[in-house]
C-alpha cells in the first residue's frame, strides 16, 4: 500500500503529460482537415495516423502495450464483432486493430466539432440518448443496414464500460444479431485495468485483444446469447 501511495503521484503525472501530447498531436492533422471533403479511404488513412500515435504515446509515457491474438478467427466478410467493454480504449483503437469496422455512437456526439464530421464520414452510426422501442429500433435497422452494406459493426454487448457489470448482456444484441444475419465474432479484452473507467489515470500493463472463434449466422436467438454469455465471461 505505501509502494501504491509513493507511485500514484508518478501515474498521475504521466497520464496529464499523456494527454497534454496527445492534444499536441491533433495539430498537425488539423492542418488535414479539408481532407474531410475527400474519400472515407482518404479520412481513414488520416485518422489511423493519428491514433497510431496514441498508441506509441500510451507506451512511452505511461507504459501501456497490447498484444491482439486470434486474428485468424475474423472472416473476411463482415461480422458483427461482440466485445466486451471496459474503457474508452476499446472505442478508439478497434479501428485499426481490427480492420476499421462501424461503431454505435450517441447522436450528440456526431454534432462535436471536427469530431462530428469526421465520425459522420467514416459511417459511424448515431443512436438516440433515449431507450424507447422505436429509437432502439431504428439502431438496430441503422446497424443492420451497416451490415449489409460491406462494413462490419463493433456491438458491445454489455452495454456499460462499468466492469462490476459486465457480464449483464443486453437483450438487443441478440435481436440485431438476427437482423444483420451474419457471423458474430467474440472479442474478450482487460482494458479496464490499464485505462480504467471514470479516472483520467492510466496504469502500466498489457492491455489483451483476444478474439474467439466466430458464431455462425442464423443461430437459434437464445442459443447464440447463451453461448456468448459464456465466451464473455469464462476468464479461461
Amino acid at each position: 500500500m505505501k509502494r501504491l501511495s509513493r507511485s500514484y503521484p508518478v501515474l498521475v503525472i504521466r497520464s496529464l503529460t499523456f494527454y497534454a501530447l496527445a492534444g499536441l498531436a491533433v495539430v498537425p492533422f488539423l492542418v488535414l482537415w479539408p481532407a474531410i471533403l475527400l474519400s472515407r479511404d482518404v479520412v481513414y488513412a488520416i485518422t489511423d495516423r493519428y491514433l497510431w500515435v496514441q498508441l506509441w504515446l500510451l507506451r512511452v509515457v505511461c507504459g501501456i502495450r497490447y498484444t491482439v491474438s486470434g486474428q485468424h478467427h475474423m472472416p473476411d466478410e463482415p461480422v458483427l464483432i461482440a466485445s466486451q467493454h471496459e474503457s474508452t480504449w476499446e472505442t478508439l483503437f478497434y479501428q485499426v486493430l481490427l480492420g476499421r469496422p462501424v461503431m454505435y455512437a450517441k447522436k450528440p456526439i456526431f454534432t462535436y466539432p471536427v469530431f462530428g464530421p469526421v465520425m459522420r464520414k467514416l459511417g459511424h452510426v448515431p443512436v438516440e440518448s433515449s431507450a424507447t422501442g422505436d429509437a432502439m429500433r431504428a439502431g438496430f435497422r441503422a446497424g443492420a443496414a451497416a451490415v449489409k452494406d460491406g462494413r462490419s459493426l463493433v456491438i458491445f454487448p454489455s452495454g456499460t464500460r462499468r466492469v462490476a457489470d459486465a457480464g449483464q448482456m443486453q437483450a438487443g444484441v441478440g435481436v440485431l444479431y438476427q437482423l444483420a444475419n451474419v457471423a458474430a465474432v467474440p472479442v474478450r479484452i482487460n482494458s479496464g485495468a490499464c485505462w480504467p473507467h471514470g479516472t483520467f489515470v492510466k496504469y502500466p500493463g498489457v492491455i489483451k485483444v483476444e478474439i474467439g472463434p466466430p458464431f455462425p449466422a442464423a443461430m437459434d436467438r437464445r442459443s447464440f446469447m447463451s453461448a456468448l454469455t459464456k465466451m464473455l465471461q469464462d476468464e479461461t
